[in-house]
């Protein structure tokens, strides 16, 4: 605290604010906000503090109510506080869309505004309650629908009104949603629309029997649809297995629960995108993907290479792979012995020892030595490697990359004593993001 007050530095000050008694408080917001042009800053800024965006929420400036608006880290009782005092049209749009904005707000605004543009974005905003989205449908018949329909929480009352008079863009929408009643379901099935069966076919509510018959279904996108479904009968799924189209087969592949003849007949198949999902799932026997590894499509050996499953031997026999991006799996496999590492760790593919200064296996001595690469991917695995030590960490404090220095600020393998010095550091976001750890050390009943 002494030391953000006595230097004068807005993003230290900004760092510690949330934690400062009312009189310090005084003192740094002179700081923060005794400048326009650093209120402008901090309002925009996507790091800024809620408890400073707050605080800056008091201020009577039309730009920084606008950027605060804007600002992805508004708080919700911050933006009630905004609402509450705005006026302009543009800037309700704002707080309209803004994530946080509470559920109240969101229906005040819905019931009062005229428009059209600020009522459209709210159709869209997560945040939106089912009575806000009625109460749109109520004013706005037809104008918002297809927002409507796709909202995660549209009551299904609302969905089968939607249905009963939408397009079929909305019905499609519909049908997709995991309110949708079940009687809704069963009058869609009946239709030929392939959009509407598509997503019909996608929902995990849909009954067992209208999943049988659209996995019948002539068009190729409806029968991809059933087979990415995780509510389907395995019988069905064999047949979808031995689908025409490789896009259903890709489908197929791509599904965690698949039982061992369906994999063994995948692992074989002519399209090598489907053999690359076999080729990834925990489930596919060893000497499937003993096969899948002696692969001519790089792809597919590397997909093994990722398999969580993947025997130590394979694993060796990868890491001489030609391709580079092969190898790379086999870096950032979590299976690979620290073995392995030292002879991956000669590779010339930063991608390859990317993966290497990132492996938890890695030997220390090993992840050291990688501190002194040129390539920033390279100094990042290490910052990145769970079992770094501080020695290790420390070597990489004055890092030419502020990104990297970011990270380290709040390291937990580093101690206090490290990190100290980066709290002068030449970059802002380096010295906010010590002082932000350092506040975030005071005891929760002191901080705002």
């Amino acid at each position: 605290m002494t030391v953000a007050l006595v230097s004068g530095d807005l993003h230290q000050a900004a760092a510690v604010y949330g934690i400062a008694e009312p009189g310090a408080r005084h003192e740094l917001e002179s700081i923060l906000f005794g400048e326009r042009r650093n209120a402008l800053t901090l309002a925009r800024w996507e790091h800024t503090p809620a408890a400073v965006l707050q605080a800056l929420a008091r201020l009577s400036d039309n730009a920084i109510r606008h950027r605060l608006e804007k600002n992805a880290g508004t708080s919700g009782r911050t933006l009630s506080q905004l609402y509450q005092s705005e006026s302009n049209s543009g800037l309700v749009g704002l707080i309209a869309q803004h994530r946080h904005t509470p559920a109240t707000v969101l229906e005040s605004i819905a019931a009062g505004s005229q428009d059209e543009a600020v009522l459209k974005v709210l159709a869209t905003n997560p945040s939106a309650s089912a009575k806000a989205l009625r109460t749109l449908a109520s004013r706005r018949p037809g104008e918002f629908d297809g927002a409507l329909a796709s909202h995660p929480s549209a009551p299904a009352d609302l969905l089968e009104s939607l249905y009963a008079s939408g397009s079929d863009y909305v019905r499609a929408a519909v049908v997709a949603h995991l309110n949708c009643r079940k009687r809704v379901l069963a009058q869609a099935a009946i239709g030929g629309d392939p959009l509407v069966l598509r997503h019909l076919a996608s929902n995990p509510r849909a009954p067992a029997e209208i999943l049988a018959r659209l996995a019948r279904n002539p068009d190729a996108s409806v029968r991809r649809a059933v087979a990415a479904n995780p509510t389907l009968d395995k019988g069905r799924l064999a047949a979808l297995a031995d689908d025409e189209s490789e896009m259903v087969r890709r489908a197929v592949a791509g599904r965690d629960d698949l039982p061992p003849a369906i994999l063994a007949r995948l692992a074989k198949d002519a399209d090598h995108w489907v053999r690359q999902r076999i080729a990834r799932q925990p489930g596919t026997p060893l000497e499937l993907l003993n096969a899948l590894a002696n692969e001519d499509n790089a792809e597919v050996r590397r997909a093994v290479a990722r398999n969580p499953k993947c025997p130590a031997s394979l694993l060796e026999k990868l890491a001489c792979d030609t391709h580079a991006w092969v190898r790379a799996a086999v870096a950032y496999q979590p299976k690979a012995s620290p073995g392995l590492m030292k002879i991956l760790s000669v590779d010339k593919s930063v991608d390859v020892l990317s993966g290497v200064a990132a492996n938890p296996h890695s030997p220390q001595m090993l992840i050291r030595r990688l501190t002194q690469s040129a390539e920033a991917d390279v100094r990042r695995g290490v910052i990145l490697n769970p079992s770094a030590s501080r020695q290790t960490l420390r070597l990489l404090l004055q890092d030419p990359y502020y990104l990297h220095r970011v990270l380290l600020a709040g390291h937990p393998a580093l101690q206090d004593e490290d990190k100290w010095p980066l709290h002068d550091d030449p970059d802002p976001t380096v010295r906010f993001a010590t002082m932000r750890w350092f506040a975030g050390k005071v005891p929760a009943k002191r901080r705002a």
